[in-house]
């Protein structure tokens, strides 16, 4: 297949199609669940499984020659193209019987995130940003997202999945002092307090001890509504890392100020 912009949204949004059928399928039933540290719980099931194959086939049948980075299985290629996939982003929630999980799709060339699609199958929602174009389609219908328009601290809605996850005791610290400053917070969102933010429902994310695939999709959703998509250190989050997001640019620094601040270091 032709390697043009519209070519990778069509396979990736058959992607997230083929995806959803899968997850769905295995949603709120009784599973076998692994953890995949020995330290920590960090569950892996068979539906993560089986899209991760599942969608290392389509990609490999379309474009052979592309490289995958994929929190289940990768397939490492000498390509400047690259796809990263978390089958289920929130799979303590998918177990659980929440709906805040996802499907997480990104194409990059050249460490540039070309694509990226945020499924959210329970609801029926899907978000998707690239070429300076970020929509949602809900039940079948596709509007323009925008992010919100707050600019104070006091006044913002702040979410996290779980500060409890973070890298560090240092960085739920610094998550803390933060917390002191905005409206409300809310935890335990996974990838959709992204698109929510994206949506403009929520102002500020941050989190700590990110990988590649949890968060490349979320960065052109975001960029393109509007927001802002950074790592505390002001940096590309391409390679994952401490994550903020914030609906603007005044309010990102704000958030920003607070962190330089604290001079947030790894321990």
């Amino acid at each position: 297949m032709k390697e043009n912009i519209q070519n990778f949204v069509k396979i990736g949004n058959y992607i997230a199609d083929e995806s959803r059928k899968i997850s769905l399928r295995y949603y709120k039933k009784k599973l076998k669940v692994k953890s995949k540290d020995l330290c920590e719980y960090d569950p892996v099931t068979i539906a993560d499984i089986s899209i991760q194959k599942k969608i290392n086939k389509i990609i490999s049948s379309y474009f052979p020659t592309h490289s995958i980075l994929g929190e289940e299985a990768s397939m490492v290629n000498s390509n400047e193209y690259e796809w990263c996939i978390d089958p289920i982003d929130g799979t303590k929630s998918f177990v659980q019987g929440f709906p805040a999980w996802g499907t997480l799709i990104s194409l990059s060339r050249k460490k540039e995130i070309l694509l990226g699609i945020a499924d959210i199958p329970a609801l029926d929602e899907r978000y998707v940003g690239y070429s300076n174009k970020s929509f949602k389609i809900i039940k079948g219908k596709k509007s323009k997202l925008k992010t919100g328009d707050t600019i104070k601290l006091e006044k913002s809605i702040l979410n996290t999945t779980s500060p409890y996850i973070f890298a560090s005791k240092y960085d739920q610290k610094i998550f803390e002092s933060i917390v002191k400053e905005v409206k409300t917070v809310r935890m335990g969102g996974d990838c959709y307090s992204y698109c929510l933010l994206a949506d403009g429902h929520v102002d500020i994310i941050i989190e700590s001890g990110l990988k590649p695939w949890d968060i490349r999709a979320l960065e052109p959703i975001i960029k393109n509504a509007g927001g802002i998509l950074k790592t505390w250190e002001g940096n590309k989050i391409f390679d994952g890392g401490r994550i903020v997001a914030a609906t603007n640019k005044q309010l990102f620094k704000k958030v920003k100020n607070i962190l330089i601040k604290k001079k947030p270091r790894h321990k």
